[in-house]
């Protein structure tokens, strides 16, 4: 089947635009999804978000006039097109479920017409207009730029998998190798963390992630919760230094999404023990928020300092120093035994972390340190009533 097409260009960037009909782009595009997908960089879909478009369809009083954003390589497309003159072309497209393209934007909307199709099956000749980016090759990272400035500028979505992706991008780009291997593998932990809804997570949502956010949720910067884990983070590097400088770019990737995974499961059980030592400056029940048609639970309260820059670092700084003082500065999950005896030893009880109280006023390194130190009750402090 031929499809008339315009190409052109804008900056820097190739592009084509069409329309197409659903079943069309359904069968030849699929959603890289992070983590799941080879070059993935988008989320895993949200249910409600498309449920909701779908409830919008079935109004049959719907019409969806903004471009699906598509992606193809260069190399793919010389196969499908057929040139006519200057600007207008043909895309070659058959009826095989083969996807040659990739989403960038647009994959709730073609989720929600594909549930809607289980009332309507003539939803799969609705035509939809697609603007088509032509990717040059080894340049996939381009695709993360102008997805970051559509989600970005253009809509305010969350784009914290961009920084993730692009990491992956510029190893497979030889722009970058081992150097940046540690603040990758950090922000993948807080990434991992950040998404992982199981209820005895504490971190589900309490991480501002998202470069573009206006932080309706979470309680604690990036920034700040990486350089937390650092140390963390290189005991973990040093047990493994001999396998990592033997990886080839590929692999390399691997291990910075494995090591995140069990740095992660780590720093989950440190943090349930955190919650069955101080319990009261959690929610219980969590609760939760409607953050842009899209329901996220959290366990933070933000009227205690526990998970705050304060609390965070003081603890995790702690987990550091014991892997550094008594297990040869190696990562190792046999810490979980000696942290839980230290909080429970520790003097301090849930009132002290509670904003305005105790440990009110630190909010320097030195002072985080600090209560690393009370903590441990190596030294005094006096309790604010």
């Amino acid at each position: 089947m031929k499809f008339p097409a315009i190409k052109y260009n804008q900056s820097n960037y190739n592009l084509i635009s069409t329309v197409l009909p659903f079943n069309i782009i359904d069968l030849k595009s699929k959603t890289l999804i992070y983590g799941v997908d080879e070059g993935g960089y988008q989320r895993k879909q949200d249910f409600r978000h498309y449920q909701n478009i779908r409830k919008y369809i079935e109004t049959n009083n719907f019409v969806f006039p903004n471009s699906i954003i598509l992606a193809i390589d260069q190399s793919d497309l010389r196969e499908l097109i057929s040139d006519e003159g200057n600007e207008l072309v043909y895309l070659n497209l058959d009826l095989s479920e083969n996807p040659i393209f990739r989403v960038v934007d647009g994959q709730h909307r073609l989720l929600g017409i594909k549930s809607a199709l289980e009332n309507n099956t003539e939803l799969n000749n609705i035509k939809l207009q697609v603007s088509v980016i032509v990717t040059p090759e080894n340049k996939r990272s381009i695709e993360l730029d102008i997805f970051s400035n559509i989600n970005s500028k253009a809509k305010r979505l969350k784009t914290d998998l961009i920084e993730l992706a692009k990491y992956d991008f510029r190893i497979l780009e030889d722009q970058i190798g081992n150097k940046e291997l540690l603040p990758h593998i950090a922000i993948n932990t807080a990434f991992n963390l950040n998404e992982n809804s199981n209820q005895d997570n504490v971190w589900q949502n309490a991480i501002k992630i998202d470069i573009h956010s206006d932080n309706k949720i979470g309680i604690i910067g990036v920034t700040a919760f990486t350089e937390s884990i650092s140390g963390i983070i290189n005991s973990y590097t040093k047990l493994k230094s001999d396998e990592i400088g033997q990886l080839d770019p590929n692999k390399l990737i691997h291990f910075s999404r494995t090591s995140a995974e069990e740095i992660s499961q780590l720093l989950t059980q440190i943090w349930e023990k955190v919650k069955e030592r101080w319990p009261n400056t959690f929610l219980n029940p969590y609760k939760e928020l409607d953050i842009d048609n899209q329901y996220k639970s959290i366990v933070y309260d933000p009227n205690f300092y526990i998970q705050k820059t304060l609390g965070c670092k003081s603890i995790n700084y702690l987990v550091s120093d014991i892997i550094k003082d008594e297990y040869d500065g190696l990562f190792n999950f046999d810490i979980l035994n000696r942290f839980e005896e230290i909080i429970y030893k520790s003097k301090l009880n849930d009132y002290d972390w509670k904003l305005g109280k105790t440990l009110s006023g630190i909010s320097s390194e030195s002072g985080f340190r600090k209560v690393t130190r009370i903590i441990r009750n190596e030294e005094q402090f006096i309790r604010k009533e």
